[in-house]
């Protein structure tokens, strides 16, 4: 008995460290993308420097709850983002002029232009290749008091993008087939889904075939389904989700955690033959929503941060704004949340 409790411990301290690889590792692949378009300097490289230490240490203090296959896919994963640090700090860091300068100048010439950069994704079990290439990004952007579908989303579109949705405030965003959607785009698939900066925002999305990852929400509603979900620095969020893992939050207050609905997960489904549920070989997805992962509170008592929305404040399925809105502060008043 006592062995199968040390097993049972290890694999979920293991699930604790992909949640935190999974976010650090996307951080990072972010910031290393943002250096390479806007230009490396010595500090921007130290810093990811200092992000990549970080990431190291966590994975050698992690390696005793890995399966070894794991460790491998991982160290290799971590080696890829070294060697990327490595050609950006190539660019940021002058070279040092040769004697004979027609030679000098065709070595720097070849130096000078540093490889791309491939955001680096971990292997998780069961999850998708780490070498899938990465798709173009649709993103929603700089918006208040507005009811926005797909018609808002950038161009162009590609069968598989990343979402971004950032900036809004007193927004409802439906991305769902729907009235407000009567020409979902054939192909279309979010492959992830990064939020930053929203308050008094209304989210209702599709179920995604990827991670998602928020950041500084206050005061919102979000329906979704991915196999990962990471919410940071945000206050008084309701959310519906189907996962293939434990919901995770950080540095989080007055969240409240509900299951997916049932009307929006058929919308998803039925009406788009291009969207699928990458949960539903999971049996446990639709109660993963009941064991949420708080690192701010690594203690053995209940987090105080989070608790089950209770039913009689769930949204009910009727009541989902998914036709065109036109009095958006008077809908977002029944809807948000009110704690």
């Amino acid at each position: 008995m006592a062995e199968q409790k040390t097993e049972l411990t290890n694999q979920e301290l293991g699930q604790r460290y992909y949640g935190r690889l999974d976010a650090a590792v996307q951080d990072l692949a972010t910031k290393l993308q943002k250096i390479k378009e806007g230009g490396a300097t010595s500090e921007t490289v130290e810093e990811a420097t200092v992000d990549l230490s970080r990431l190291r240490k966590d994975f050698t203090d992690a390696v005793p709850h890995l399966p070894s296959y794991d460790q491998r896919n991982i160290d290799q994963k971590i080696k890829a983002i070294e060697s990327d640090i490595e050609r950006v700090r190539g660019a940021a860091v002058p070279k040092t002029k040769f004697a004979f300068k027609r030679k000098a100048a065709n070595s720097t010439a070849s130096a000078a232009v540093p490889r791309p950069l491939t955001p680096t994704i971990p292997i998780q079990p069961g999850s998708a290749s780490a070498d899938t290439p990465a798709t173009s990004g649709l993103s929603i952007s700089g918006h208040s008091h507005r009811y926005l579908t797909l018609s808002s989303v950038s161009s162009p579109w590609s069968s598989a993008s990343d979402l971004t949705i950032s900036d809004l405030d007193h927004c409802i965003v439906n991305l769902i087939p729907s009235e407000a959607n009567p020409n979902y785009p054939s192909g279309l698939a979010f492959t992830a889904l990064h939020v930053k900066n929203l308050s008094n925002t209304v989210l209702v999305l599709p179920i995604i075939t990827g991670s998602a990852l928020l950041h500084d929400m206050k005061i919102c509603v979000i329906a979704l389904g991915s196999r990962q979900f990471r919410i940071h620095a945000s206050s008084q969020v309701d959310v519906y989700i189907t996962a293939s893992s434990s919901p995770i939050i950080e540095h989080c207050s007055a969240m409240h955690f509900a299951a997916y609905p049932a009307s929006l997960k058929h919308f998803t489904l039925t009406q788009s033959s291009v969207l699928t549920d990458p949960t539903r070989q999971d049996v446990q997805s639709n109660e993963n929503h009941l064991a949420v992962q708080d690192f701010s509170h690594i203690r053995a008592t209940p987090s105080p941060n989070w608790s089950t929305l209770p039913q009689e404040a769930a949204i009910q399925d009727g009541q989902w704004p998914l036709s065109p809105v036109e009095n958006v502060d008077a809908v977002l008043q029944r809807l948000l949340p009110s704690r």
